[in-house]
């Protein structure tokens, strides 16, 4: 009886070994949300008041605030789900927060802030999509409304939604607010 123990015990050691690698290295690639390469060897850190591992399907969960760091980049909020595909590849980061925050230093020094209630990384599109009182602010523009995408990798930004006539005289028409600096002349 002990040999079965024992083998049943070290193949879930050796399985629970393989993720946490493969959930690093993952986590590695996707919290830096296609910014610099450099942070992509930086060590992560979380912190939160629980958290849910299914080894099987390397899917995680962490509640109760929340922090994730990488190098120059935190993230925060009172839930973070992270859900990968069945071929243990990095699927999307959702946080759920009042409100969730992003902050990122990029290599030139600009500092990248965002908020919302909920956020959802899609690692496959490298976008940021955020609802429920958005905000991002860059250096040198200020871009608020109900739904921000952020194009990680091309630095596009999407903000509101896009509506037909009908929906105009329906008065459910979403706002977009933006605040652009002017560049001062040297």
């Amino acid at each position: 009886m002990i040999k079965p123990f024992q083998k049943n015990h070290s193949q879930r050691f050796w399985r629970y070994l393989v993720y946490c690698v493969t959930f690093t290295l993952f986590c590695t690639s996707t919290l830096t949300l296609a910014a610099d390469a450099k942070f992509s060897q930086e060590k992560i850190y979380i912190v939160a008041d629980h958290m849910t591992l299914n080894i099987e399907s390397g899917n995680s969960e962490y509640t109760g605030n929340v922090k994730i760091s990488q190098g120059e980049l935190v993230l925060t909020g009172d839930e973070v789900k992270v859900t990968q595909t069945s071929d243990d590849t990095l699927e999307q980061i959702t946080v759920i927060g009042k409100p969730a925050r992003y902050n990122h230093v990029t290599d030139t020094g600009e500092n990248i802030e965002a908020e919302s209630n909920n956020m959802v990384y899609i690692a496959s599109q490298n976008k940021l999509i955020m609802t429920d009182n958005a905000k991002l602010v860059q250096p040198d523009h200020k871009v608020s409304s109900q739904k921000i995408i952020y194009d990680t990798l091309n630095k596009i930004v999407i903000a509101g939604e896009k509506t037909t006539p009908s929906n105009d005289d329906a008065g459910n028409s979403q706002r977009v607010n933006i605040t652009l600096t002017p560049k001062k002349a040297e």
